[in-house]
């Protein structure tokens, strides 16, 4: 189904009920691709430190759908890495339901962060100490860095050739700062917050 608000979640009848009437159900059941929440800040869903969904045995939630909880009680920021890395944890958990063994919070391992701002412009901060670096160097970083997390070689390819279209072509806009005087790049966890640069994350 595409496109389909999902009105009622049924654990006993592990089914759904979308806002239109339609029901689906079956013992694996994955909403994704523009999920969004209700149950949650930010149009996102809260979830236990183990990526469960409060008061729906059996459900959980990932990625940019959820507000997965820090060591500090706030949300992770909405990035690539965050989403990939407890797209795989729900997995190992569901594996552990299975098995019947416990399930293990989720324990994100930093790499930094990156966001492009322009035509050969990037910015990064890189480990834990969160070195910075700016420029051409923080472009081509997070070009590899992006096209390291695509899944496959067409995938790539296609977008080595759209970023080589728009940098030659000069089609696409200049991404604009909105505060451009910020000493570091800002995720904007929380609702009333936006983020201090503009562009992709990973």
């Amino acid at each position: 189904m595409k496109r389909a608000e999902v009105a009622t979640i049924d654990p006993r009848a592990r089914s759904v009920e979308t806002a239109d009437g339609v029901r689906a159900s079956g013992d694996f059941l994955v909403l994704a691709a523009g999920a969004t929440g209700s149950r949650g800040g930010g149009g996102r869903i809260d979830v236990f430190p183990d990526l469960g969904v409060e008061g729906i045995p059996g459900f959980y939630a990932a990625g940019d759908v959820a507000n997965v909880p820090q060591a500090d009680g706030g949300p992770f920021p909405q990035l690539g890495s965050v989403a990939q890395q407890s797209g795989r944890w729900v997995a190992r958990n569901i594996l552990a339901d299975i098995a019947g063994k416990p399930r293990r919070p989720f324990d994100y391992r930093d790499k930094g962060i990156m966001a492009m701002i322009g035509r050969n412009a990037a910015v990064a901060e890189l480990g834990p100490r969160r070195h910075e670096v700016d420029g051409p160097i923080a472009f081509a970083a997070w070009l590899g860095v992006h096209a390291a997390l695509l899944s496959g070689v067409r995938e790539r390819a296609d977008a080595f050739i759209t970023w080589g279209w728009d940098h030659f072509s000069h089609s696409r806009a200049e991404a604009l700062a909105d505060r451009p005087d910020a000493a570091t790049i800002d995720g904007g966890d929380r609702d009333d917050e936006t983020p201090a640069l503009g562009g992709g994350t990973a």
